[in-house]
This record gives C-alpha cells, sequence and structure tokens, in this order.
C-alpha cells in the first residue's frame, strides 16, 4: 500500500493555497462550489499550465485568475463530451453493422 506525505486540507485551506500562489480568486464562494464538485486534484491539472516552468513553489504567471483555470477546464470537458458522443455513434454503427452480417451469414 502507498504512503501519501502530504495531508489533505479542506476547501477554504485549498483556496487559501491557490492565493498564496498568485492565483487570483475574485469570487471565493463560487471558487469553493467549483473545487467542491470538481476537486482540488483535478483542478490542479490544469492549472499547471497557468503556473511559472520549474517553480517548485508552484506559483502562478502574474494576473492569472481561477476563471482561466476554469475556463481551460470546461473547455476540455465540452471536446470530452463531444469526442465521447462521436464514439458511441461509431461503437453503435459498428455493432449493428457486425450484428446484422452475422445473423444474415449464421442465423
Amino acid at each position: 500500500m502507498t504512503n501519501f506525505s502530504k495531508q489533505p486540507i479542506s476547501i477554504p485551506d485549498q483556496i487559501a493555497l491557490l492565493k498564496s500562489r498568485g492565483l487570483i480568486i475574485p469570487d471565493v464562494a463560487r471558487a469553493e462550489r467549483y473545487l467542491s464538485n470538481i476537486s482540488y486534484y483535478r483542478f490542479s491539472g490544469y492549472a499547471k499550465f497557468f503556473q511559472v516552468q520549474n517553480d517548485p513553489n508552484h506559483n502562478f504567471i502574474v494576473g492569472t485568475s481561477f476563471d482561466d483555470v476554469l475556463a481551460y477546464y470546461l473547455f476540455d470537458r465540452k471536446l470530452r463530451l463531444l469526442v465521447f458522443d462521436a464514439i458511441e455513434r461509431v461503437e453503435v454503427s459498428f455493432r449493428t453493422a457486425l450484428v446484422n452480417n452475422l445473423c444474415v451469414d449464421h442465423g
């Protein structure tokens, strides 16, 4: 079993951590709602693109706001939904063609 070295922190502490790293959070209540649904871990994956490269403290590029990171997350979410929709259509079409051919050939 893996031992984790980082202790979990509350959502208000997550907000404080993001602010301490320079992220602008104009609406704290809104940020708390999003973090309670998205999770800090998932959000931080999108936040990496807005952080100073090779900074061990994970500071944000000056002027980066919560909404910048959130917009990136929402774009990815919409793209993922479009791709899954397309994959589902191809899958159903392929299965239908397969079943129809097998039924005709093998009864």
